[in-house]
């Protein structure tokens, strides 16, 4: 109890029982949890008894109005974190890297900073490969040099 303020003289009264005797507290004896048996999967929900292990994770997508695609989600299941330009952007998250336009700058930076973002869906295997030239010119060629010098005695 706090009792405040600018007193010349206080009285104060309590009522209640004198308690004289304290009985301890009970000991708490803990048992242990019975453990449920576990229970094996159906085979309509198992994706290790499925032909197709993505058919589960899409069908429950299409249960949700306007869900998002299976990539995005995986995206999202693995926290990979978009930039924080991103977040403001309109279209997020649905953000792609766009591997086969030519009017972007082509250099290592832009490069980087465009695939920093998931490649739509309908990416074409040419459009994989024609970037993977196009990366492979902007690089140039390996160059090996020998770490070893031979000397004659």
């Amino acid at each position: 109890m706090i009792i405040k303020g600018d007193f010349q003289k206080l009285s104060l009264a309590v009522y209640g029982n004198v308690i004289s005797d304290i009985t301890p507290a009970p000991v708490y004896n803990s048992k242990p949890l019975q453990l449920p048996e576990p229970v094996p999967l159906t085979k309509a929900v198992d994706p290790a008894n499925s032909s197709d292990p993505l058919t589960l994770a899409r069908t429950l997508l299409l249960l949700m109005p306007e869900s998002p695609s299976l990539s995005l989600v995986i995206r999202l299941m693995f926290c990979l974190k978009p930039s924080n330009d991103d977040w403001d952007h309109p279209d997020f998250p649905y953000l792609h890297a766009y591997i086969d336009r030519d009017d972007t700058a082509f250099d290592l930076e832009s490069v980087v900073q465009n695939l920093s973002r998931p490649l739509p869906e309908d990416t074409t295997i040419e459009a994989l490969e024609a970037f993977a030239t196009r990366l492979a010119d902007l690089i140039g060629p390996k160059v090996i040099e020998s770490m070893f010098m031979c000397h004659t005695v």
